[in-house]
């Protein structure tokens, strides 16, 4: 593992969607990489995302160790970097942004992250619960991750090496869903600060009523 950040959301966000350019590699080593627990245990720790209390309870109950305190040194640059920059977009819409909620936990020999974060602007939230393995070197391909979905990429980049794929939601209270993978000297590691493989589950509505 090494560093991811939220912006990895916004970099996809501002790419229009392209058509699959490369397969997905299909070698002996991208085999390897255990996707389907990987998958599973990321979509059950998340849940609905109801909110950003709600998501956290959800991951924590799935059994995720809470690090926020002492943090995940191959994640810290990267977070520092997706939360200068998140601030900074948020600030500007007249929004606010909440800390990130950090988690680890080993899955099928995979030691793994989840970030929680919540964007609020005019009284609507976007919350996010974000997957992390940094410096994985195995793409899964969006054909296996389409598979256990059960559904097609909405958009999909398949180029350079890089896949982003956005898939409809998981479950019902979720927006969307989204895999990524970034290898390491990809022209989009400089701009995301980040290599690896990611997941996020979003979902959207009204800041709840205290």
């Amino acid at each position: 593992m090494r560093r991811y950040s939220l912006s990895l959301g916004a970099a996809i966000a501002v790419l229009a969607p392209l058509p699959a350019l490369a397969a997905a590699a299909t070698d002996e080593s991208v085999a390897a990489y255990p996707i389907e627990p990987v998958f599973t245990a990321f979509r059950d720790a998340c849940g609905a995302v109801p909110d950003h209390a709600g998501a956290v309870a959800s991951v924590a109950a799935a059994g995720w160790t809470d690090v926020t305190e002492t943090g995940i040194p191959d994640l810290a640059e990267f977070l520092a970097f997706a939360e200068e920059l998140g601030h900074e977009a948020v600030s500007e819409m007249g929004g606010t942004m909440s800390p990130a909620a950090v988690f680890s936990r080993e899955v099928a020999g995979e030691q793994l992250a989840i970030v929680v974060t919540e964007v609020i602007i005019d009284g609507n939230r976007v919350t996010g619960c974000r997957l992390f393995d940094p410096e994985e070197t195995r793409d899964v391909g969006a054909a296996a991750v389409t598979a256990l979905v059960g559904a097609k990429p909405e958009r999909l980049l398949e180029r350079e090496g890089n896949t982003l794929a956005k898939y409809p939601a998981l479950a019902e209270g979720q927006d969307s869903f989204d895999y990524f993978f970034v290898p390491s000297g990809s022209p989009l590691e400089a701009h995301v600060q980040f290599n690896g493989l990611a997941m996020k589950i979003d979902s959207v509505g009204p800041v709840p009523a205290n």
